[in-house]
């Protein structure tokens, strides 16, 4: 059949099929200087997931609370999920989330926090439940979802004892993949009133190589939907381990490790391309400092005082441990 031409206006074409969106500007949660110096970014990005993947004592936690911190002195809400149960609230105190105990000895201060979860659906039900208020207007602040991690819990159906790693793998590519991504990316979008954003700590499993030469591959577990999911994807430490060197404090010949060197990349950046894959950084009490003898010596001599207290007001002296694992 011949197709009849006939004389239109483009713009009447585009007005029948184009939508006209427009995008916030490109914004991050900070994890402050040394952690943008190190990677090429300051933190997670708003209205998208970021992936922090790496082995156990990376780093990870560190960043999280920053970013949670930095949430706060913006007016955002941090929505913690806590399923890892190694959660720290003196930690989080000196990485600087503002939180107090009250007389009941509860913590209280500018966040949710829920730890209650056995299964994977629990967690999405409760990030779909907030998101939900939030439409109604009943939770009116931008939501920074910071889920540690999402490795830690099985699906219902492995937990009761009928799946497997596919079945985790499965319900994260239904719940977050074709769910709970859409509904956080679209507050990119700038006629939506709220900026929200999911953070997602990862354990990862290790891919071996199918021939001698080849090299291992870190994965993140639960498959791949959070890893497409997701806009960014830092690495903390090592493919194969955590790849970590223990900087000490010694006081009467016992050391007690007060900093940790690791390495830290980005594996994955749908943002805007960029990002360093060769860098090191040293993670403290209170945050990051460069990998640099400058900045280190200045932490030393700056909290000394804090170090000799915790370690019972006596002189110690600082030194850094040979730890192969780091290579």
């Amino acid at each position: 059949m011949a197709i009849k031409k006939k004389e239109i206006n483009f713009n009447d074409i585009k007005n029948k099929f184009s939508t006209k969106t427009k995008y916030k500007e490109t914004q991050f949660y900070n994890c402050g200087e040394a952690f943008m110096d190190a990677c090429g970014l300051p933190g997670p990005v708003m209205g998208g997931i970021s992936m922090f993947l790496g082995h156990s004592n990376a780093g990870k936690t560190t960043a999280m609370i920053l970013a949670a911190t930095d949430a706060q002195r913006k007016g955002h809400l941090p929505v913690f999920i806590i399923t890892e149960k190694k959660w720290s609230w003196d930690h989080a105190v000196e990485l600087g989330l503002d939180a107090k105990k009250n007389e009941d000895g509860e913590w209280e201060g500018m966040f949710i926090f829920n730890d209650s979860f056995d299964v994977i659906e629990q967690a999405t039900d409760f990030i779909n439940d907030v998101l939900d208020a939030q439409e109604k207007g009943d939770i009116p602040y931008n939501l920074l979802f910071l889920w540690d991690s999402i490795g830690s819990i099985p699906c219902q159906m492995t937990y009761d004892g009928k799946g497997g790693g596919m079945f985790n793998a499965k319900v994260l590519a239904d719940k977050i993949g074709m769910g709970i991504h859409s509904r956080i990316t679209k507050s990119k979008k700038e006629d939506y009133p709220y900026y929200n954003t999911l953070v997602i700590l990862n354990q990862p499993w290790v891919l071996l190589p199918d021939n001698p030469f080849g090299q291992p591959e870190i994965q993140a577990k639960g498959g791949t939907a959070v890893w497409l999911a997701s806009s960014l994807v830092f690495l903390f430490g090592n493919q194969k381990k955590a790849g970590v060197s223990h900087i000490d404090a010694t006081k009467n010949g016992r050391k007690i490790s007060f900093a940790i060197r690791t390495k830290i990349s980005i594996l994955k950046n749908h943002v805007n391309g960029l990002g360093f894959k060769d860098s090191k950084i040293i993670a403290v009490h209170n945050g990051f400092i460069g990998d640099t003898k400058e900045a280190l010596d200045k932490y030393k001599k700056d909290y000394s005082d804090y170090w000799a207290n915790k370690m019972g007001g006596n002189e110690f002296t600082l030194e850094e441990s040979k730890n192969d694992d780091f290579e």
